[in-house]
């Protein structure tokens, strides 16, 4: 058992650095690409890439589809994980409200409580809201695209897929949870985004135990990350009648994400009680 633990700690490690060197790779790669597009319309090939918000997206989105292919092939060549997914018995009705709960009444929950403490501290949220001002879409499309579709998608595949696989697999589902999650908060560089990316990382491993499959997960990344966009462009004026609205969306928003995380964590307690017998 501790070859087993030493084994895939160090396959684990090699995993993450291997997303954080895929970062380098993609900025290699957009660079390439730019200087390339400049030659051939007639510019200057020895131009310097200008640092924007749009050119640091694209190099973030290039860099997590390549990780999210590698790990997805290590993902699905896991020996030990369970093949032939039965989808009716993952996506229940009770599965697909606790995943609805987890993403929208975590991200709604977490705004607010952010906001409070932003209030409170502002200082300690400077570089957080620098990362939050870089993912604002600004008209980009691509922030969109990677914010809701290929952030989440990649994100699942390398933690909760691929990193998870051999936490669990060594440590047992509570401290490889633990595991990924600590991983998944200290890959967004920032303490304020670390801090709630892994309690976010546990509540998806929850999700993923509980249901079986990576697609519920991926689910419950992109219904968290795009409510940000919902409720800005739904709340985003002056209105009283909105504001008041609002109060009445987070008391649902808490309400759900506490049926939820009830909810997977039973499921979770039950199953791992009935896997130990």
């Amino acid at each position: 058992m501790r070859n087993l633990k030493l084994a895939c700690s160090i396959k684990v490690l090699l995993i993450f650095g291997g997303i954080i060197l895929m970062q380098v790779f993609a900025s290699a790669i957009y660079t390439l690409g730019y200087i390339f597009a400049k030659a051939v319309s007639g510019g200057s090939a020895m131009e310097k890439l200008p640092v924007n918000i749009s050119h640091l997206i694209w190099i973030s989105a290039i860099s997590a589809i390549l990780s999210m292919l590698w790990c997805l092939v290590l993902y699905l060549r896991s020996s030990w994980r369970v093949k032939g997914m039965d989808y009716r018995n993952v996506f229940t009705l009770r599965n697909i409200l606790g995943i609805a709960g987890a993403g929208a009444g975590g991200c709604i929950t977490l705004t607010v409580f952010l906001s409070v403490i932003m209030s409170l501290m502002p200082s300690a949220f400077e570089n957080y809201n620098q990362v939050m001002k870089n993912l604002e879409p600004d008209g980009e499309i691509i922030t969109y695209i990677y914010v809701m579709l290929i952030g989440p998608a990649s994100e699942e595949i390398i933690f909760r897929g691929a990193i998870f696989d051999r936490t669990r697999l060594a440590f047992g589902f509570w401290t490889g949870n633990a595991l990924q999650a600590l991983l998944f908060g200290i890959y967004h560089m920032n303490l304020v985004q670390g801090i709630y990316a892994f309690f976010l990382g546990m509540v998806l491993g929850m999700v993923l135990y509980t249901t079986g499959s990576i697609l519920c997960p991926i689910a419950t990344h992109i219904i968290f990350n795009s409510t940000t966009y919902i409720i800005q462009y739904v709340f985003g004026g002056n209105s009283g009648f909105m504001a008041a609205l609002f109060v009445v969306l987070i008391l649902i928003s808490i309400i759900m994400l506490t049926a939820s995380l009830r909810y997977f964590i039973t499921r979770c307690r039950d199953k791992y009680n009935l896997e130990k017998q």
